[in-house]
């Protein structure tokens, strides 16, 4: 059984990570402004005001995913919020095109007793953190099964997590590190719910499901 506490401790940790690029970013541009307001240009200020929508856009998701039941976004809310996600954590080459099937999400929200929003929105971190480069995130669900499906470079010099899902064959002795620790509350969330959460590997990508039908 996982420890609450180390829980919470690498919950944090991880949501503190996840916020630092862009609140470091945003900080580093006041304090250009700072040392010389005379001298801001147009690229510092755009600086500033990407970095504070990416740390917004995390924020917003991540509350999501994380959050209590009741702070969770209304399932019609979710496909801006990810896409939202999805941007903030682009490269170079621009963010993963979102694949969002928003009739059979809603059938799947009727036929399950527990909220799908927070269980889609683990999904996609999981998926987008195993596979590198991400240029494709479809979501999908069937009866009671849900799934994300991360398509993007996987070679020989891009590998994918492949170590978060082996945590899946044993939940019991996986150790808890902030590294860790979204996979194995992503599992904790879907059994809470009565489901059970797996992943694959697939040609250039991975995919995991909630599938609430064979807990």
């Amino acid at each position: 059984m996982i420890d609450p506490l180390i829980l919470t401790q690498a919950l944090c940790t991880r949501l503190c990570h996840d916020l630092a690029g862009p609140v470091g970013a945003v900080s580093a541009g006041v304090e250009l402004i700072g040392g010389d307001p005379t001298q801001v240009d147009a690229e510092t200020l755009q600086l500033i005001a990407n970095s504070s929508a990416a740390a917004a856009q995390k924020l917003k998701f991540l509350r999501v995913a994380l959050g209590t039941p009741g702070s969770a976004a209304a399932l019609t809310d979710l496909k801006p919020i990810a896409a939202g996600y999805l941007s903030s954590v682009a490269g170079l080459s621009g963010p993963a095109q979102l694949i969002w099937p928003t009739a059979d999400l809603d059938r799947a929200a009727a036929a399950l007793s527990t909220p799908i929003a927070p269980t889609l929105a683990n999904l996609i971190i999981m998926a987008i953190e195993v596979v590198p480069r991400v240029r494709s995130v479809v979501v999908s669900a069937a009866g009671m099964r849900l799934a994300v499906e991360a398509q993007g470079e996987i070679s020989a010099r891009l590998d994918p997590r492949r170590d978060l899902m082996a945590l899946l064959a044993d939940l019991d002795t996986a150790a808890l590190t902030p590294k860790t620790v979204q996979v194995l509350y992503a599992a904790s969330l879907v059994a809470q719910g009565g489901g059970r959460l797996s992943a694959q590997a697939t040609d250039n990508g991975c995919r995991v499901e909630a599938d609430y039908g064979r807990a």
